[in-house]
């Protein structure tokens, strides 16, 4: 705990820890990609906000290896293992990789916006919006972050993570849950962008009702609030300086964000997921100016889920590396054989020279009676 530093704990940035990677790239006796890497930074920051905020790749992760004095150089037909180098590859590990990933991820929603994919799914020129804010661009990963099973420490074990602690927050990146391309991800998306709030005031956005008519089976409704903070003083006690809270009510209930049962108080980037929601229910979502220093707060909000659109075909006859990763009960049955192995073995040995001790005395025992 507390291992994050600055710049990553700052209010406006997207501070990024890393998992596992996956098949060749993963390295031996390594887990898969549902767990954290080990050195992966984790918060609280000195006022109590939650860091990392996202996980991406960052282990093993295959990189260009640049041969300043070689000319013609090709990338080799066999890609090099684990922390291996070969030709103008190598591979690597660290935050330092896991941070470009989301950066490249947030660069291609920037151009989903910018482009008229938003909201069809389809590029459009009628849909352009050419000026999307950070803020709801950051909304846009945090929504669709999915969480991860554990951190894996190699020889000590796996460390228990639960949603929203200071190991993973809002989980790994996932962008077939963040946007809508028909057929390709699970959810469709409604966005708001540069909406205000004021003081002490509330803003009820229009209700979004769950419609899975046209073949939609995605059962959650995700909605996530991000604005950004004014600057607050070094070494500060109480961070974030206008304080919004997110609420989503559905079928006569109330949810609060991040895994609590009441406002946040002390995070700048709120999400709210409903499990089970089925077509035809209806969410009324709403943003309480809480305590603002100012008269009111700009803020972007994003909600994810089947609004509508089409399923995603990409899984139909697989399974995802992450749904179907089951590195952690392959490595307790490989500790498992290397341990009853040798006993059985031992065993085998016990028995089998406990019947020649026998047969040894029964023979003895014949000898000397003729």
């Amino acid at each position: 705990p507390n291992s994050v530093g600055p710049p990553a704990t700052g209010k406006n940035i997207i501070a990024v820890g890393a998992h596992h990677n996956t098949d060749s790239s993963k390295p031996k006796h390594g887990l898969g990609p549902s767990y954290i890497a080990d050195f992966s930074s984790r918060g609280p920051t000195s006022d109590g906000r939650t860091k990392p905020d996202i996980i991406a790749p960052g282990k093993a992760v295959l990189s260009a290896g640049a041969l300043p004095y070689v000319g013609g150089e090709c990338d080799p037909t066999k890609n090099p293992g684990a922390n291996g180098k070969k030709d103008g590859v190598l591979s690597l590990q660290g935050t330092s990789m896991a941070t470009p990933v989301v950066s490249g991820t947030a660069a291609i929603i920037r151009q989903y916006f910018e482009q008229g994919y938003y909201p069809s799914g389809k590029k459009n020129e009628s849909d352009i919006y050419a000026t999307p804010t950070g803020a709801l661009i950051k909304a846009v990963l945090m929504n669709g972050a999915q969480f991860l099973n554990g951190v894996d420490n190699g020889g000590d074990g796996v460390t228990e993570i639960q949603p929203y602690d200071n190991n993973q927050n809002f989980g790994r990146l996932a962008l077939q849950h963040s946007i809508y391309l028909p057929g390709k991800t699970d959810v469709q998306m409604t966005a708001w962008d540069k909406r205000a709030v004021k003081d002490q005031g509330f803003d009820v956005l229009p209700p979004v009702t769950i419609d899975t008519s046209d073949g939609c089976t995605y059962d959650k409704l995700s909605v996530t609030l991000v604005w950004v903070e004014p600057g607050s003083s070094p070494g500060c006690r109480n961070c974030v300086l206008n304080d919004l809270d997110l609420s989503v009510e559905l079928g006569g209930k109330t949810y609060y964000p991040n895994g609590r049962d009441r406002p946040d108080r002390l995070n700048n980037a709120e999400r709210v997921i409903i499990s089970g929601v089925k077509n035809g229910d209806v969410a009324t979502i709403k943003v309480h100016g809480y305590n603002l220093i100012q008269s009111r707060q700009k803020y972007s909000l994003v909600a994810t889920g089947c609004f509508g659109g089409v399923a995603n075909q990409n899984f139909v006859d697989q399974c995802s590396v992450f749904v179907c990763d089951e590195s952690q009960s392959v490595r307790m049955a490989t500790i498992l054989m290397a341990i009853f192995i040798p006993l059985g073995v031992l065993c085998l040995c016990g028995v089998g020279m406990f019947f020649y001790r026998r047969k040894q005395q029964e023979s003895n025992n014949y000898s000397g009676g003729v």
